[in-house]
């Protein structure tokens, strides 16, 4: 796919993406029995709804625990007449990008939200795997594999490390890397369907919910995040792993997977795997 191509699908996906929430307020502000049935779904059956809020085309950006302007990961909030707010995340696709951010930022970030520090050793793995070390492309040339040309190649052009490179390099890091992924399961998953890096909690999500007004799939799941977060930690020894593509350039998550991405770690999520999860946890 050229650059144009690709540019084109990022704005058809946000204005698709956008049109759909429009669609789902809609729904909620004046169809009775689906007002009630998400009402249902999120243990809120005896409330009523005062008003739902999108972010849509004209979203203003929030404060972030980085000191700069940041994306609400809320797209819908629904106001009730029990003075609650419910924050929702609306994903009308069953998987694709749910956070995406440099190594550095992500690193600050982290360690902001959680009050948890990374260790040095970790972030020097976070570092050569996402495009974020200035000696990547000296180890890649003494430890890479030149056997598979494609696979060494595009280190070189990513000035990233695979998965058999870093291993290669120094097989501490790779164990560590994969490791702290697979301790760090819930954290990862909060993150990246919750808060991203808004300071605001009243801003943070607290429901997915995968639905579809356009017609291009038929989803409609609502998931409760703290749930999602603690059924990804539960599985999170079995379901953390390097991919295998390319040498290894993903590390596989209980709720989707990690790659590298115009220098950045792209955290993706998955319906399926979250769906899966959730039925093995009930």
């Amino acid at each position: 796919m050229g650059q144009r191509d690709r540019a084109t699908g990022w704005q058809y996906a946000k204005l698709s993406g956008h049109k759909n929430e429009d669609l789902v307020k809609n729904r909620l502000d004046t169809d009775k029995d689906f007002q009630d049935s998400f009402l249902k779904r999120v243990n809120r059956a005896s409330a009523k709804i005062i008003k739902t809020t999108i972010g849509g085309l004209h979203e203003t950006n929030v404060p972030s625990v980085n000191g700069r302007k940041t994306k609400s990961k809320t797209d819908l909030k629904v106001y009730l007449n029990t003075n609650e707010v419910i924050n929702i995340s609306i994903k009308k696709s069953l998987e694709g990008q749910v956070y995406f951010v440099r190594a550095g930022l992500f690193i600050d970030t982290f360690e902001k939200q959680f009050g948890i520090k990374i260790p040095l050793d970790v972030q020097r793995a976070i570092n050569l795997f996402w495009a974020a070390s200035d000696d990547a492309v000296e180890i890649i040339e003494k430890f890479g594999n030149r056997n598979n040309a494609k696979s060494y190649n595009m280190q070189l052009r990513h000035e990233s490390l695979n998965a058999t490179t870093l291993k290669a390099y120094n097989e501490h890091l790779y164990t560590v890397l994969l490791q702290w992924f697979t301790n760090n399961a819930y954290e990862l998953a909060k993150l990246s369907f919750s808060m991203g890096a808004v300071q605001n909690r009243n801003e943070w999500s607290d429901f997915v919910w995968y639905i579809n007004l356009l017609g291009e799939n038929d989803a409609d799941d609502i998931f409760l995040i703290e749930d999602v977060c603690k059924a990804v930690q539960a599985n999170s020894h079995k379901e953390t792993y390097y991919g295998s593509a390319y040498g290894g350039t993903t590390i596989q998550l209980p709720f989707g997977f990690v790659q590298w991405h115009q220098r950045q770690l792209q955290f993706h999520h998955s319906f399926d795997k979250i769906y899966t999860l959730l039925g093995e946890c009930i």
